[in-house]
């Protein structure tokens, strides 16, 4: 890999957690270079963008919660804004359904033209770099660009999502090509690369200004009402990164910082945090632990309602959410009424976390949805369909104002101990990762499990479909007696034979050992890199 010439920085010892060992890898060499977690995380999503590139993309959404050197808290939304600004009201839209079989169960998807959100992932992850990294932006896209350029090896996840939404990747010519190889769906270990989009990172890398612009431009002109799509140039202006304070809790005397609206997930996972605290009095993974775990998961279906993503707007309204008062009344409430809420069995969903030993923390979350079938023209970038997932248009499509950030469940998650040992964690899994991220965090700090078995731990999801609330868990790990407790109170749950991605990919670094460490969880392609 070839190294553009930069003032030489004494390594930083540091750990990444990612979904695919190159992306991981990308981030280490930026604490190698002397970086800093942001540097790391950024560098590493840069990589996603290339090696993961069936689960993010430039054009994409993401959200950042990070912790400075110096303690301070922020988080960041650059998920993506509803487009259509200025555009006429009679726009033709591209906007065309596939179906993807996932063998027990198959969802609908819409992809197009039409289906394309104003994504901002790429300048979401510019502008934290340029507010909280150390390295020169050119120096942090140097691996990514090596992947682009020379080329990346396909992971066992990757191959499986490319095998899984094929008929989307090869809904143009040149979608296809960047997603098959010699005209075939690619497997673990086969060699891609997308020369467009390392020479796209390159050029960001030496003027991101100019770069970005002319993506937009590009973006406009291939995206626009004339095409059958709705990005305007009032879009772009408009679209700007929103920075943050994140939602904040103290559990067991732990600091827990997670992403605050249009995060939902985030709120969420606060909450159910909340709503746990004390579970401890049963032993780990026990029947009781377990059948815990379900009813306040249950609870939080009761909370989120078909007005909450809106209310949760409003941080008095997360205030009260979070009060003791409002704590102890869910705690003793039945179960309220059951409302549908879609789910996505793949969760089209990527993150990276980085801990250096400065104290500096960046926990990332990335996604593209599915693609929507189309490149932007000479950029080998594959552009979003999130206008077109029914998970986070679940009112409908097409129906919100244009500008409107986007919700996403997406909760990239800093946690703090008291002794200011850092914990960083998030997960990839559509409606899934809130229960994912809140049980591995329940398992460290409630019943001080290493956070490699807090990851490894067979995990369980309630959620809702048009009959009622259905629970779903790993069959492997839990002790005598959990199946059938949890049989007790859902029967006819979906039991999984082994660890399934549909349970999330929780990638985690902490610092609770004193050393920067990390955990890549194996559901989803789960790998960590240290520098020593």
């Amino acid at each position: 890999m070839s190294r553009a010439h930069h003032p030489k920085r004494r390594p930083t010892a540091g750990a990444v957690a990612a979904g695919d060992t190159q992306t991981a890898e990308a981030g280490a060499a930026a604490l190698r270079a002397g970086g800093n977690a942001v540097d790391a995380a950024v560098a590493g999503a840069m990589a996603a963008f290339v090696c993961e590139i069936a689960l993010c993309g430039p054009l994409g959404g993401g959200v950042m919660t990070l912790r400075t050197a110096d303690g301070a808290l922020h988080s960041a939304d650059f998920f993506a804004r509803t487009p259509g600004l200025g555009a006429p009201a009679d726009v033709e839209l591209d906007f065309a359904t596939k179906v993807i079989d996932f063998g027990p169960t198959s969802q609908t998807f819409h992809i197009g033209r039409g289906a394309a959100a104003m994504g901002l992932a790429i300048e979401g992850l510019v502008e934290l770099h340029a507010r909280h990294g150390a390295l020169p932006l050119e120096a942090v896209v140097e691996p990514a660009v090596a992947l682009g350029r020379r080329g990346y090896d396909v992971g066992a996840q990757q191959a499986l999502i490319l095998g899984l939404i094929s008929g989307i990747a090869c809904h143009t010519p040149q979608s296809a090509e960047l997603f098959l190889v010699d005209g075939r769906v690619p497997v673990a270990g086969d060699r891609m690369d997308n020369p467009g989009l390392g020479d796209v990172l390159h050029a960001l890398g030496r003027d991101p200004d100019a770069t970005l612009a002319q993506i937009y431009r590009q973006f406009c002109a291939a995206f626009g009402p004339r095409s059958g799509g709705l990005i305007t140039p009032a879009d772009v202006k408009a679209a700007t990164v929103a920075h943050l304070a994140p939602t904040r809790v103290l559990h067991r005397g732990w600091r827990v910082s997670t992403m605050p609206s249009p995060s939902t997930g985030g709120v969420l996972v606060a909450l159910g945090l909340r709503l746990l605290e004390g579970i401890d009095r049963f032993p780990a993974l026990s029947p009781a632990h377990a059948c815990g775990l379900a009813a306040v998961q249950s609870r939080l279906l009761t909370v989120r309602d078909p007005d909450f993503d809106a209310a949760v707007r409003d941080p008095k309204v997360v205030e009260r959410l979070l009060s003791l008062d409002n704590i102890d009344r869910l705690r003793h409430a039945a179960d309220g009424p059951s409302t549908h809420w879609p789910d996505h069995p793949l969760g089209s969903t990527t993150h990276i976390s980085a801990v250096d030993a400065h104290g500096g923390v960046a926990a990332v979350t990335l996604t593209n949805g599915e693609g929507c079938g189309y490149v932007l023209p000479g950029t080998g970038i594959e552009v979003n369909n999130l206008l077109g997932e029914a998970d986070i248009n679940p009112r409908g499509f097409h129906v919100d104002p244009p500008g409107r950030p986007m919700v996403t469940m997406m909760a990239p998650t800093i946690a703090e101990r008291p002794d200011g040992a850092l914990l960083a964690l998030g997960s990839g899994g559509s409606n899934r990762l809130r229960n994912a991220i809140m049980g591995v965090l329940a398992h460290v700090i409630e019943h001080r499990l290493d956070p490699a078995a807090a990851v490894n731990a067979p995990r369980l999801h309630l959620d809702r479909d048009a009959d009622g609330r259905v629970l779903a868990f790993e069959r492997p790990g839990w002790p005598e007696g959990v199946e059938s407790a949890l049989m007790a109170d859902w029967p006819k749950p979906t039991v999984f034979p082994a660890p399934s991605m549909f349970f999330g990919g929780v990638h985690l670094v902490h610092t609770l050992g004193g050393a920067p460490a990390g955990v890549g969880d194996h559901r989803r392609g789960g790998a960590v890199a240290v520098v020593g």
